[in-house]
């Protein structure tokens, strides 16, 4: 998918250049067929370009051969088929040169091919107006030019990398006449296709369903409820296992999307849940969440929450009030979760806000309770999921006793998550309702 700008941009009844820049192997071309395929599936476009092979896979759209001894020679052939192109289609043609650097050198005997390109340029530029066509060019050169000034849109591609973690942006710097929702996208070119990402966002259905949940894929692990974290984690969480998962600044609550898949799919595996939500959130924040996926009477029998709440309200049965005291919490915790494996058995799914943590109990308690929870949950079926937010003092001490350690951040409004333990790629999340029910596909940056 490109971005919606990009299709905006060349929506309109008049024709338009864009300029696309980008160093070697950051994607420009993939980027090139990605827009052919989404703007002229029909066939109403002209590729030129004098280093791609004809006979490669890109060689299904309409041609032009990179052999020519002069830009007027050049200009008159595009003329000739720009013609044949719109007896055929009442839209604008689609012209794309990658790359105007190839095509200046092989349109010229002289060695000075920047000068022909500048020549070039302003031709083509010229043309595509006169008849009244959209125009895309290819340019390595990413530094700023006079063709930046000549054209309507300017965008590049960047290949950096984050964490030791390739990332790619595409940067939209003028696309004249379109509004910009934002100014970089991220994108992958995984399977050989460009696909840029649009910002996170979650909006839940007005009609839930209560889905199918996904099995264990192997004995000694459980599903997360997300078929794509299942096959990165080698079949799911394993059993026995302390998982950490780090926020960083800007993510919000938005990881809780990969989280809200694996509660429910627990759930509806007839297993128990235990809660202690992260800051912000409530059990009741929780309850609205999952419930409407898992029904009822699983959530009011499987699951338990637990947070701080005065002793002479009315609390549901699905909550166990804390005290404050670190003491006594824990033993309350330890206690329900036995009762709770000894109605649904193995393996409860423990989740655990450390901001809470330590918002409650100080970062000095908190460091042996959590040593004591993840010790006791390696010698049982049982698995933790713990949130350390940004900024928490406890989250290196944490991270030594994990099985797995996970991060989240936010890229240009994108969430994408990297494991620490395992060290892994950069993955984009991405949530949707689509069926009546929460799904989560992880794609991998590359």
């Amino acid at each position: 998918m490109i971005p919606v700008e990009i299709r905006q941009f060349f929506s309109s009844g008049f024709g338009k250049t864009l300029l696309f820049k980008g160093k070697p192997g950051t994607g420009k071309t993939t980027m090139v067929f990605e827009i052919l395929n989404e703007l002229c599936s029909d066939g109403n476009c002209i590729y030129i370009s004098p280093r791609v092979d004809q006979s490669s896979p890109y060689g299904k759209y309409p041609w032009i051969e990179g052999n020519f001894s002069s830009n007027d020679e050049f200009i008159e052939m595009l003329a000739a088929r720009i013609k044949m192109t719109q007896e055929s289609f009442d839209d604008k043609p689609l012209i794309v040169v990658d790359s105007i650097d190839a095509l200046s050198i092989a349109t010229t005997d002289s060695s000075d091919w920047l000068a022909n390109k500048f020549e070039l340029e302003r031709m083509l530029t010229n043309f595509g107006r006169k008849v009244n066509a959209d125009m895309l060019m290819v340019t390595e050169q990413i530094e700023l030019t006079s063709l930046d000034y000549l054209v309507d849109g300017v965008v590049s591609l960047e290949r950096s990398e984050i964490s030791e973690r390739d990332i790619r942006k595409i940067h939209l710097h003028k696309l004249r006449g379109v509004g910009l929702l934002q100014s970089k996208y991220l994108f992958t070119l995984q399977n050989g296709r460009f696909n840029s990402f649009k910002p996170f966002a979650v909006s839940y259905p007005t009609e839930t369903v209560i889905c199918e949940p996904i099995p264990d894929p192997i004995s000694s692990k459980i599903s997360t409820g997300t078929m794509d974290f299942d096959n990165i984690l080698g079949g799911g969480y394993q059993k026995g296992s302390f998982n950490l998962f780090e926020i960083t600044s800007g993510v919000g609550d938005s990881f809780y999307s990969l989280l809200l898949p694996t509660f429910i799919n627990h759930l509806n595996l007839d297993r128990g849940l235990l809660s202690m939500p992260s800051e912000g959130t409530s059990v009741e924040t929780e309850k609205s969440m999952i419930e409407p996926f898992c029904g009822e009477y699983r959530f009011k029998n499987q699951f338990v929450g637990f947070e701080i709440r005065e002793m002479d309200g009315r609390i549901p049965a699905y909550v166990e009030p804390l005290t404050g005291n670190v003491t006594k919490d824990m033993e309350a915790l330890w206690s329900v979760k036995q009762e709770l494996s000894g109605q649904s058995g193995a393996p409860i799914l423990d989740y655990v806000g450390l901001d809470t943590m330590e918002y409650n109990y100080g970062v000095e308690d908190i460091g042996r309770v959590i040593g004591m929870m993840a010790s006791r949950t390696k010698t049982t079926q049982n698995v933790v999921l713990a949130v350390a937010k940004h900024g928490q003092k406890i989250t290196e001490s944490v991270a030594h006793m994990a099985t797995t350690h996970w991060k989240f951040e936010n890229i240009d409004k994108t969430l994408v998550m990297y494991g620490i333990v395992p060290k892994t790629g950069l993955y984009v999340v991405e949530m949707d309702f689509e069926q009546g029910f929460p799904q989560v596909t992880l794609s991998p940056v590359k």
